[in-house]
């Protein structure tokens, strides 16, 4: 075999090798492993440091020190609903970065352990979505009424309106017929993110609100 017809084979191995070396999962844990976890004391201090002086150090370590929580959140979540594990950390880490936005220090709570309900129910949230889109449609109507009908209808309501099928699809440009679906669609398939919980002492009830 002539030389000329071993150069393919190297050129394959050699783009292996980069398609390993630059995997985008790979390359982020590896990238969050070098963050250090956080004692329940430090997350208390930094806790108070954002909340009484909106500390962004303060803020970088309890994201920081919590990304592997999000992955190992994340995973049980692609185990169950099979979606790609980087959109499922990216949802998580939305809802990470808002527990630190609410997280109240002075309760009797793990920041870690506050955190992983936030990041559990924008995940859930992400997969709930994705899922509806799928059941309810593609079609360019149906993906705007998807996404906008609820921001309509509390954009109505909070202006002292009555959000009306016929009002409705006014303002968003669709039939009444449509808008009348896709609301019986939505209140069926509604997904709340009203989680009750207690402390760890199972003194105190903490209420979570739905992520603006």
């Amino acid at each position: 075999m002539s030389k000329k017809n071993l150069k393919p084979k190297k050129i394959a191995k050699t783009a292996d090798k980069a398609i390993v070396k630059y995997d985008p999962l790979q390359r982020y844990l590896a990238e969050i492993s070098r963050y250090n976890l956080l004692t329940r004391e430090q997350e208390k201090e930094f806790g108070i440091k954002v909340q009484e002086h909106a500390d962004r150090e303060a803020a970088y370590a309890l994201v920081t020190s919590n990304l592997r929580l999000v992955v190992k959140i994340a995973l049980d979540f692609q185990r169950v609903w099979m979606q790609n594990l980087l959109d499922l950390i990216q949802e998580g880490n939305i809802g990470l970065i808002h527990a630190v936005r609410k997280f109240d220090p002075y309760k009797n709570v793990k920041f870690s352990y506050y955190a992983s309900f936030w990041i559990k129910a924008y995940i859930l949230k992400f997969i709930m979505d994705n899922w509806r889109l799928v059941k309810i449609g593609t079609t360019q109507g149906q993906r705007k009424l998807f996404f906008k009908l609820k921001k309509e209808k509390q954009k109505l309501i909070d202006q002292g309106f009555d959000p009306k099928p016929k009002l409705l699809s006014q303002n968003l440009g669709v039939s009444e017929k449509e808008i009348v679906d896709m609301d019986q669609r939505l209140d069926g398939w509604d997904l709340s993110l009203d989680a009750p919980f207690k402390d760890e002492s199972d003194t105190e009830r903490i209420e979570f609100i739905t992520p603006d």
